[in-house]
């Protein structure tokens, strides 16, 4: 089932040395938006789905303006998959939306299969999700990371704190890697999102952060942690 609908929403990344955090954080604390804890903390797993030879991978390399990644996200426990979301994120001329439908990964199933498992995933999804799901069925990495979040008093900017950002590689395997991570390195990630409409808050917001913003994806950045090892 398709539970969100299309909203454009602009995001912007900051990565923030461990040096660096503290002011980080004191800043949006302190900021006259009034920022506050939105949810508890949590962890996040994402499943990234490429083609076979990585055309999403490609696409958010060369910064072409239209692209999307497809992904299977839960919460929680990294073996534990049976309450999932399938997530197509588009992103066009700077600004992004996401379609979700729900599905789930069983890994305790005994001789547990990415071909089987993403299969079946498949085959429960409407058809409208079947065709945007497209040719993305190789499983590349599992991202996974601790996550805090905050909202400002109006409710018009959200902010998340990303950490302990690990990668498992999941290329050439016929089972799930779920206990073999690679460090994405000493750094948090801080996150500004808003609504489209929203566009010039998020632009004052930015012109008082301690630090810059930059390209950053997680997909990119754990992919290049394997082919840099």
């Amino acid at each position: 089932m398709n539970i969100q609908p299309r909203e454009y929403r602009f995001e912007v990344k900051v990565p923030v040395p461990l040096n660096r955090l503290q002011e980080v954080q004191i800043w949006l604390q302190a900021h006259n938006m009034q920022f506050r804890q939105h949810y508890a903390p949590r962890d996040i797993n994402s499943l990234y789905l490429d083609t076979p030879l990585l055309a999403r991978y490609e696409e958010n390399l060369s910064g072409i303006s239209t692209r999307k990644k497809v992904r299977i996200r839960w919460y929680g426990d990294l073996t534990n998959a049976k309450k999932a979301k399938l997530e197509f994120k588009h992103r066009q001329a700077g600004k992004g939306y996401k379609v979700i439908y729900d599905t789930k990964l069983d890994f305790s199933m005994p001789q547990f299969a990415w071909h089987h498992a993403l299969k079946s995933a498949y085959g429960n999804l409407p058809i409208e999700a079947q065709c945007m799901w497209a040719t993305e069925h190789s499983p590349i990495i599992i991202c996974r990371y601790h996550r805090e979040y905050y909202i400002s008093s109006d409710e018009k900017m959200r902010a998340t704190f990303d950490s302990k950002i690990e990668s498992f590689d999941q290329r050439y395997r016929q089972q799930a890697n779920l206990s073999k991570g690679i460090s994405l390195g000493e750094y948090v990630l801080l996150e500004l999102k808003t609504n489209a409409e929203y566009e010039n808050e998020l632009s004052n917001l930015l012109a008082t952060c301690p630090l810059r913003p930059s390209r950053h994806s997680k997909y990119v950045n754990c992919i290049r942690s394997l082919m840099w090892r």
